[in-house]
């Protein structure tokens, strides 16, 4: 059966109209940053790691973690399997650019607080820095600081 010519092309154009409102938006090195949070919140290890660049660097508190993969094997994997809930408050974060727009910086000052299923709470606050690389328009994090200290402890009432 052959088809008109006509019927072809509204088929491309259709096509192509689709294609474009389909595809997504480049994320920017804020909107990743946002994503990380995101997944730690929702104990998404699966969704943060889509956000990582192959060769990724992880320090947390000033600790050397190494790459994503080991840093989830060993340990936020098993840290977020200790929590039963996990609540962030976030600041304003400052991002900067380098003058070609290939890296980012983003530095985001939280404060969290944890639910042990053991029934501990843990307040903390902190700034998570990340380093951050444009890959096929796209920013992926390079490098990851999650720096924090438990909040002072309140005098009982």
């Amino acid at each position: 059966m052959m088809q008109s010519p006509k019927i072809l092309a509204a088929l491309m154009l259709v096509s192509l109209v689709t294609g474009a409102v389909g595809e997504e938006t480049p994320r920017t090195a804020t909107e990743t940053a946002s994503a990380y949070l995101s997944a730690m919140e929702a104990s998404d290890l699966d969704g943060a790691e889509a956000l990582f660049a192959a060769d990724s660097l992880i320090f947390e508190t000033g600790g050397v973690e190494g790459s994503w993969s080991n840093y989830r094997e060993h340990h936020i994997g098993p840290e977020l399997d200790a929590i039963q809930s996990f609540e962030m408050k976030r600041g304003q974060p400052v991002e900067q650019s380098s003058d070609d727009g290939s890296m980012a910086l983003v530095a985001w000052p939280i404060e969290y607080t944890i639910e042990l299923v053991d029934g501990r709470v843990i307040e903390s606050r902190g700034t998570v820095t990340f380093v951050l690389e444009s890959q096929d328009h796209d920013f992926m994090i390079r490098h990851l600081h999650w720096s924090s200290r438990r909040n002072p402890s309140r005098p009982s009432d």
